[in-house]
């Protein structure tokens, strides 16, 4: 393989759902398991792009897919691979790299189709492990992964059909280094003609549901909030039937303060940029943009009796791999009058921002309320005061994290200020713990703690619209980046 081999960014592995049918990234409580189900398997041809160059190429995917299922309800396929045959010529172009292995990733688009409805899932991050290619006149690569489930909203009959496939290639020398620090990706696509169905379904109407009537003189009992359609029939019915239960057996009052939390976790990304101001400094520092992967409703209670619903959500900040804001470089006047340059890295610690939302329904301007906690070590480092280097070593940091709270507040109709889903700006203020570890021919820390430390640091955060992983055709997708407002 010659020297210009091309790179590609990998992508986010994102699925669209459309109409009646929901394609789900969750592996839903209540699925119909393909786990009894007979494997089954088929032979695709494709035309694969390398960087110098196409070939054709045979996958074959196999599986253990449902026969059937209910309306409503999400069925699973199970025990998924995706065999690929890699030629001799792709083998001799990565030999040229001094690889003695390769292993992948492959992500295959899948077709999920109803009657005139379909969307498209991506059944990303299927694995195989590391092969030798030395010798070896062609090479299989078997992939193997969980894959999300499908739920279809109406009775009929779908199918589920294979469709373009990535392949992520990363050449190992015989040491186990990597020949090429990105890998290579490859872009499959089948050839003209083929059937790439994988199973039939036989979807069935909702299961019939026993009448219960209603304990008289009391009202009848409201239907959970339905998410936006984002929470599916069978859902719905398992947080409602023991209400209906209750209530058919006369307690008054069957309605427990607040109901049993439940998850629907959905992957989101967006990205934050703001300002700082350190008040010793009398100066601000521009914090990202900053990447921030985010699943929504990790934690979701809905509470009848102060009409409220709590929606708890988790983040993590995304910079080259490590979870932090991009280093932000600022200028300062020290004490007032001389001129000082610091590059400064916020670090997340401990486990994933927390972001609570508090919706209150009985307000017809569904009025949410956000905070937004997480903890972050600051490390400071390229000191120069008066142009001059001020060597405080590799680990000038806080000898605590930082923890921090950022409050926003908005409504939904009309909409307006902050919402988790729409963005907009957050603020809280900052306390900025004492130095450790500063210097290295002397102790320096006391004269950062004396320079940065302290309370009262106003912070002021811009986030864009949610780009949510299961809507990539949304005008929000893919992520931007937003302008930080002082």
């Amino acid at each position: 393989m010659a020297s210009n081999v091309r790179w590609t960014t990998r992508q986010p592995a994102r699925f669209a759902a459309g109409g009646l049918l929901v394609v789900a990234a969750t592996f839903l409580p209540g699925a119909d398991s393909a786990a009894d189900s007979p494997r089954e398997e088929i032979s695709l041809g494709y035309n694969c792009q390398f960087p110098e160059g196409s070939y054709a190429m045979t996958a074959v995917v196999a599986g253990r897919f449902p026969a059937g299922g209910r309306a409503g309800r999400p069925v699973e396929p199970r025990d998924v691979t995706v065999e690929v045959d890699l030629p001799k010529a792709v083998l001799d172009e990565l030999a040229e790299l001094d690889a003695t292995a390769v292993s992948a990733v492959a992500q295959l688009k899948v077709l999920h189709a109803m009657s005139k409805e379909s969307a498209t899932a991506d059944w990303s991050g299927l694995k195989a492990p590391a092969q030798d290619i030395a010798g070896q006149d062609s090479l299989k690569l078997e992939a193997a992964g969980a894959v999300p489930t499908a739920t279809f909203g109406s009775p009929g009959t779908a199918t589920l059909s294979a469709s373009d496939l990535t392949l992520a290639l990363s050449p190992l020398k015989e040491d186990g280094s990597a020949a090429l620090p990105d890998g290579v990706d490859v872009a499959c696509r089948l050839v003209d003609g083929a059937d790439g169905t994988l199973a039939s379904l036989t979807i069935g109407g909702p299961a019939a549901e026993k009448p219960v009537e209603p304990t008289p003189d009391l009202p009848d009992l409201p239907d959970l909030p339905d998410l936006a359609g984002k929470l599916p029939p069978s859902q719905r019915e398992k947080l409602n039937d023991p209400r209906r239960s209750a209530r058919a057996e006369g307690d008054a009052d069957p309605e427990p303060c607040p109901f049993p939390p439940f998850s629907v976790p959905t992957p989101a990304e967006t990205y934050v940029a703001g300002f700082t101001n350190v008040k010793k400094l009398n100066s601000a520092a521009l914090l990202g943009p900053a990447h921030l992967n985010v699943v929504l409703m990790k934690t979701y209670i809905a509470d009848p009796c102060t009409d409220t619903f709590t929606v708890l959500s988790e983040a993590d900040f995304d910079y080259n791999g490590r979870r932090q804001l991009p280093p932000s470089q600022g200028t300062f006047l020290t004490y007032g009058f001389m001129p000082t340059t610091a590059t400064m890295v916020l670090s997340q610690v401990g486990p994933p921002a927390l972001i609570k939302s508090v919706s209150h329904n009985a307000d017809p301007r569904i009025p949410e309320d956000t905070t937004v906690t997480a903890d972050f070590e600051l490390t400071i480092s390229d000191v120069r005061v008066n142009g001059e280097p001020l060597d405080v070593g590799p680990n000038c940091r806080t000898v605590t994290p930082i923890k921090q709270t950022l409050y926003a507040f908005g409504t939904g109709n009309p909409p307006s200020g902050y919402t988790v889903n729409r963005g907009g700006t957050m603020s809280g203020e900052t306390d900025i713990p004492a130095f450790t570890g500063c210097g290295v021919d002397e102790d320096l820390s006391p004269l950062m703690t004396a320079s940065i430390s302290g309370s009262g640091n106003y912070i002021k955060m811009t986030q864009a619209p949610l780009c949510v992983v299961s809507n990539p055709d949304s005008p929000d997708c893919p992520a931007k980046k937003p302008v930080p407002e002082r």
